[in-house]
């Protein structure tokens, strides 16, 4: 077997220096990595339930409707959406 593509990769890439990454901006990357998740959208959301009418927001489809959503927090009656019991 040829392994010479090995030793060629080798004399190729010899020669380089590995940069070694500054952990700020290691760090900076990994939280915007993190806010820009679902999960931070879906805590986003969450936090700020602020819709006027959630089940009409719901629907129609409105531009709020995922907020509408959380606000209503699975449940189609309201008072029970206040009091957080759900269904």
């Amino acid at each position: 077997m040829d392994l010479g593509f090995l030793r060629r990769a080798e004399q190729r890439f010899a020669s380089r220096i590995a940069v070694t990454p500054d952990p700020g901006v290691v760090t900076a990357l990994l939280q915007a990595q993190l806010a820009a998740s679902a999960a931070a959208h879906a805590e986003a959301l969450r936090e700020e339930p602020k819709v006027s009418d959630p089940i009409a927001e719901i629907v129609l489809g409105g531009s709020e409707w995922r907020r509408a959503v959380s606000a209503q927090r699975g449940s189609f009656n309201s008072g029970l959406a206040a009091e957080g019991d759900g269904n």
